[in-house]
């Protein structure tokens, strides 16, 4: 099998409305009902894409601090070395100020990170909650369609 073959899922390449053709149930429209589908699976589509999207953005950040971090911590490492040992009481006010810097930024770093996923997350929710909507608008409509019908 070839990578391309690999890569793509036959299961998108069918077409349903050959093989329903013959199903006949009267009042429902095969056509219609392949099109409410279709679009469901669109708006899962884009919601997945806005979460991967936002994982990416999450890891990316991540990564950033991360380097941030290790920038700091060998800065701080040197100026901790050069500090005078004749001084114990500087060094330490220095070391647990360094200390409350570092978890100040570990919280506001958490909180980013958290606002991150949490647009992520709701830009995801918004999109598959619209299409829910919409979905029962034309489930409704087709309902209508066909008692108007008969």
């Amino acid at each position: 099998m070839t990578a391309a073959k690999k890569a793509t899922n036959p299961f998108f390449d069918l077409d349903f409305t050959k093989y329903t053709a013959d199903f006949k149930v009267p009042g429902v429209d095969v056509n219609e009902m392949m099109a409410f589908q279709r679009k469901n699976v669109e708006a899962l589509t884009k919601a997945n894409k806005v979460a991967f999207d936002g994982f990416q953005a999450v890891a990316q950040r991540q990564s950033e601090i991360f380097k941030t971090l290790l920038d700091k911590v060998q800065t701080q490492g040197k100026d901790f070395a050069a500090t005078s040992a004749d001084d114990p009481m500087a060094s330490a006010a220095k070391q647990t100020e360094a200390a409350k810097t570092a978890y100040e930024e570990a919280l506001a770093n958490a909180k980013e990170l958290s606002g991150l996923v949490t647009k992520s997350q709701e830009e995801a929710l918004a999109l598959l909650q619209t299409r829910f909507t919409e979905s029962l608008d034309e489930f409704k409509a087709a309902i209508e369609k066909t008692a108007a019908s008969k």
